[in-house]
């Protein structure tokens, strides 16, 4: 371009927003046309604005929300925390050979339903205690600091492996909703993924983008890598020990997806917004294989959007772009058609045979307790409960049914030796007598 144009283009500019020339009585072709220059020539010299097109007040309003749900659901978590006994503090830091305010603060996170498991919920605790350590940074052998961190743990804790994934339900349908149209094209058209890559921006920017910044803040010593383990960590209901495998698929997955998105984009016809599309996607495929610690904030959103498990039907919330069904065994109940708790419960059921051992009894146990909480407001009796759940399930689910006699034996067992209140017997034996019968489940889904 002759280096004389921008500047003969910024001058004509100047000339015709002169308020003067503005106020001169011109035909309304002209005004027309002169608006429209305007417009073009913002456009040209400042460049198109990828916030305007990514809706950047969506993104902004999304990291307020986050950022304020957050103190909204934990702000109250220090003061549930400090009205926890010493009594059940002390149990479970016998049984876990932790400090008692760590206690109390793993108790509380399991009366949350966040994590029921308190071996798990010490385990997660104490790795930040290690992190620390490790960074030449130790947590002091003080009651207040041990619990100050304690507590900032068990937020994130209630946050990551609770809260979030409700929060994301609904933009992790569409995304996924977007993402199996390119799948299925054979040659995917340019705005189909383009609608792709700015769902991912919404999620990456507005969620993930804040949530690394506020880890950060709250973790000494901390980097985006520790940061992205940990949020992987909840979202996908792992280990720490065993994340590292975890982000390394996800970046294989996510290398293999944008160079598709590379390929066919790089066919469309140029343009400032697609030129910037794929400077994204270069900056990700380039940082494909290099240390997790050197990522940029860019993959650090992307790798933790990637990290987003499928979504299942939500039971809670009808999903605003419909339901996706995903290959369930049997043609499970699913969606509008639930009623009754033992329906909810059915599929409950259907979605723990898909995930692992140790997701599965915690998924199930929080479930089973709302399933009889509401089986007792209904009026039920909670002598009948057991066999009632059981039983039923045993007519609707292929698997091998329990005999009669033992579990009306074993459950009046229960009750005889339960006292007043023997709820938790009650449920504890449902669990167990579903958790034995899952792997035929999972055995007769693949005949």
């Amino acid at each position: 371009m002759n280096p004389r144009i921008p500047i003969i283009l910024i001058k004509y500019y100047l000339f015709i927003t002169n308020k003067t020339y503005l106020d001169t009585d011109h035909s309304w072709v002209t005004r027309v046309f002169l608006g429209l220059f305007i417009i073009a020539l913002k456009i040209i010299l400042g460049g198109i604005n990828m916030g305007r097109l990514f809706d950047d007040d969506e993104v902004r309003r999304l990291s307020r929300r986050i950022a304020s749900e957050f103190e909204e659901t934990h702000g109250s978590f220090e003061e549930k925390v400090r009205r926890v006994s010493d009594e059940a503090a002390s149990t479970i830091a016998e049984q876990c050979g932790v400090h008692i305010e760590m206690a109390r603060v793993v108790y509380r996170v399991m009366l949350d339903g966040a994590i029921t498991d308190v071996e798990r919920c010490c385990s997660i605790i104490m790795s930040e205690f290690t992190r620390r350590e490790e960074r030449g940074n130790p947590v002091p052998d003080v009651d207040s600091y041990i619990r100050s961190v304690s507590i900032i743990e068990g937020q994130w804790i209630e946050y990551l492996y609770d809260s979030l994934g409700k929060e994301l339900q609904t933009e992790n349908y569409s995304l996924e909703n977007l993402q199996q149209v390119v799948k299925d094209e054979v040659e995917p058209a340019t705005e189909n993924i383009m609608a792709v890559i700015r769902q991912r921006r919404k999620i990456g920017e507005g969620y993930f983008e804040s949530l690394i910044t506020r880890w950060l803040a709250d973790h000494d010593e901390g980097t985006i890598a520790d940061a992205i383990r940990v949020i992987a960590c909840g979202l996908r209901y792992t280990n720490l020990d065993s994340v590292d495998e975890l982000i390394h698929g996800l970046r294989d997955s996510l290398l293999i997806k944008f160079r598709r998105y590379e390929k066919f984009l790089s066919k469309s016809e140029e343009s400032h917004l697609l030129r910037k599309v794929l400077d994204n996607l270069h900056q990700v495929i380039g940082e494909a294989n290099i240390p997790l610690e050197e990522v940029s904030a860019l993959t650090a959103q992307e790798i933790l959007v990637e990290s987003l498990p499928p979504p299942t039907i939500s039971i809670d919330e009808k999903p605003k772009y419909g339901y996706i069904h995903h290959a369930f065994p049997k043609s499970p109940r699913s969606g509008p058609e639930l009623r009754s708790p033992i329906d909810f419960l059915e599929l409950y059921v259907w979605l723990a045979a898909r995930r692992d051992l140790e997701f599965r009894k915690d998924y199930l146990k929080k479930k089973i307790g709302i399933v009889v909480e509401n089986l007792l407001k209904q009026g039920k009796a909670l002598e009948e409960i057991g066999q009632l759940v059981i039983f039923d399930l045993d007519k609707r689910l292929p698997w091998k049914r329990s005999p009669k006699d033992v579990v009306l034996q074993e459950l009046a067992e229960i009750t005889r030796i339960g006292g007043l209140d023997f709820r938790e017997q009650v449920e504890a034996y449902i669990l167990k007598n579903i958790l034995d019968k899952i792997p035929q489940l999972r055995s007769n889904s693949t005949e």
